[in-house]
């Protein structure tokens, strides 16, 4: 079954018509309330993927890290993609700060980094908002990034439109005060682990709309 459309918008128009959907599975929390509150936008355009996280927690423990460092031990935001039919899929992080690591491979052991110059135009042309003076205390954050089909250096991606995929999206923070796992999908396990390939969301890329000239 297939659980998300994921809209063609052109790279030229906004977003906004993206809907967002809440990342509230929290399958390793002791208690019954969300550790903090996570959504996510996807949509898709000729050339790439573009994602937008917005996030409201209570605490920041975050540093500009290099690409490929440990960005999951700051406020971190991820996307796992897989493609078709491929038993490989990418997981792609993003700090508060902006700071990003995205690999490739078949489980969690093993991954092949996305190289940084392929990464490198990602950071150049991220969106970010961080406010840490909210007035219940914490922080929020938004982030926005467009991900070119380069990225997917390990798949042969000639377009998106059409193309099935299986995804999630997750929030975490190994090394915040209070470390926390959400995911969008219902995970297993009995420590955090959200390299579960086949728990992921069947979803579709929207075709792109053919134009009619009358």
């Amino acid at each position: 079954m297939t659980l998300l459309n994921i809209p063609y918008i052109p790279l030229s128009q906004p977003t906004d018509t993206a809907p967002p959907h809440k990342i509230e599975n929290e399958p390793w929390a002791k208690g019954g309330v969300l550790s903090c509150s996570a959504a996510f936008a996807v949509s898709h355009f000729d050339e790439g993927i573009r994602l937008r996280f917005v996030v409201n927690e209570p605490h920041l423990n975050a540093r500009k890290r290099p690409i490929n460092s440990d960005v999951h031990n700051d406020n971190c935001v991820e996307f796992f993609i897989a493609f078709g039919d491929e038993e490989g899929y990418y997981n792609i992080e993003f700090n508060c700060l902006g700071s990003i690591k995205a690999a490739y491979g078949k489980n969690r052991f093993g991954r092949e980094f996305v190289p940084a110059e392929l990464l490198n135009p990602i950071v150049e042309t991220m969106v970010l908002d961080l406010n840490n003076n909210v007035p219940k205390g914490g922080i929020s954050w938004d982030i926005s990034a467009v991900l070119p089909l380069s990225v997917f250096c390990y798949s042969s991606l000639p377009t998106l439109s059409g193309t099935e995929c299986a995804v999630n999206f997750t929030k975490c923070g190994d090394q915040l005060p209070v470390p926390h796992f959400l995911s969008w999908v219902k995970l297993d396990g009995d420590t955090p682990d959200f390299h579960q390939p086949q728990c992921f969301a069947k979803v579709v890329f929207d075709r792109k709309p053919v134009l009619v000239s009358v």
